[in-house]
């Protein structure tokens, strides 16, 4: 024991000698860094955005009485529509002008079959009953949509190289016998974000999925200033139950390197909607009743 504490004492003494040196050389608040956390050079943060429908709704006057439809209500704070002095003088010569709402839907392919459906399948909390719709039962529907933010620790010059989607499972599509396309749609409609648009498609045979940029500049993009870079992406299937992730390909000083996005910790998953039967049920605003509906496939485009 007394050789071995020995030893390590032999050893760690100059270490101490040197840092004490170097601490008195340049300061002290350099040691107290060498015991943080580095932190990490890329944030990645986001969100799911609902699948949506777009509504018209005419542009009425502020001192008109009557208001939207209820199935295209604005949500909760959103501005009334007020004409401008062009669309004032249109009104007068008999022009209507027409307001573009989006009404978001939750939509799943669940893995049950149609019979299941056979009723509303919300409780009273206007919740979808977790015993036929939860996360283990359920695929996002024909389309994956998210909003993707990256953006660099500090101020340092960063460059985006890509943005790919790693697929980690890949399964036929589901079959019409055993699972069921499902539509819910509250009725709470507002207007939407606009922003730089990018789109995968999950098809085919590759354990990778190209993403391209549809609207804004392509990538490789440099972020400078702590510059955050806005990603809109649409990941779609219509011949796949598939399992994945996003990719960010990212360079700083020199080294490339790879990080991947989840919500929560969890996987994406989407689903082909190609032949299966549709539920759906829309609820009004005003008396909160559900009733069934059709399904609105413009949500999946």
């Amino acid at each position: 024991m007394g050789d071995g504490n020995f030893t390590a004492t032999y050893i760690i003494a100059p270490v101490l000698v040197a840092a004490i040196g170097l601490a008195i050389a340049a300061g002290f608040g350099w040691i107290g860094d060498l015991f943080k956390d580095e932190k990490p050079p890329l944030y990645v943060s986001g969100t799911r955005s609902p699948l949506a429908a777009v509504t018209t709704v005419p542009v009425t006057p502020p001192s008109a009485a009557p208001s939207p439809p209820a199935t295209a209500t604005p949500a909760a704070g959103a501005p009334s529509p007020v004409p401008s002095a062009g669309q004032a003088e249109a009104e007068k010569q008999g022009i209507q002008y027409q307001q573009e709402y989006l009404c978001p839907w939750r939509a799943w392919v669940v893995d049950k079959p149609p019979s299941a459906f056979a009723s509303l399948p919300v409780g009273k909390d206007n919740q979808p009953d977790p015993a036929l719709i939860n996360e283990h039962t359920t695929a996002d529907p024909g389309i994956t949509h998210l909003v993707i933010d990256v953006q660099p620790a500090d101020s340092r010059p960063m460059l985006v190289k890509e943005l790919h989607v790693k697929i980690l499972k890949r399964s036929p599509a589901p079959a019409a016998a055993t699972s069921t396309l499902v539509g819910l749609q509250s009725g709470d409609c507002g207007e939407g974000p606009a922003s730089l648009e990018a789109a995968a498609d999950l098809d085919g045979t590759a354990d990778f999925a190209t993403v391209r940029v549809t609207e804004g500049d392509p990538l490789p993009q440099e972020l400078v200033g702590g510059r955050t870079l806005h990603i809109d992406l649409r990941v779609r299937t219509r011949a796949c139950d598939c399992v994945w992730v996003p990719e960010i390909v990212w360079g700083q000083d020199g080294e490339v390197h790879t990080t991947e996005f989840r919500i929560d910790g969890k996987d994406f998953h989407t689903a082909a909607t190609t032949g299966l039967q549709r539920r759906a049920w829309k609820m009004n605003p005003d008396t909160m009743a559900w009733s069934q509906a059709t399904f609105d496939e413009s949500i999946l485009k």
